[in-house]
């Protein structure tokens, strides 16, 4: 947030492009547009991330399977026990 004078000098010798598109990029690593509150909303162009985020960042979870949120065998070399203090829930320990 600038100050009001801040603002009014600002607005004369207006921000270069170059300004504006490195604070988006601090405020926003991923893409997106900066909303305020530490929040960024999708750029126009659509996608996940929005523009300028890096490719490898957007849809890194493709390929993985959804959730089945069902209790998976321990694997070789484990055991089943009950967790403490969390009714219901099944851990894997070494055995």
């Amino acid at each position: 947030m600038l100050w009001p004078g801040a603002a009014a000098a600002q607005g004369r010798r207006g921000a270069s492009a170059e300004a504006l598109a490195a604070a988006r990029r601090f405020l926003c690593p991923n893409g997106g547009v900066p909303q305020g509150r530490g929040r960024c909303a999708p750029s126009r162009g659509g996608g996940g991330g929005g523009g300028g985020a890096d490719p490898d960042v957007r849809g890194w979870d493709q390929g993985i399977a959804p959730p089945s949120r069902a209790q998976r065998p321990c694997p070789e070399g484990t055991r089943a026990d009950a967790a403490r203090f969390n009714p219901g829930v099944t851990r894997c320990i070494p055995s």
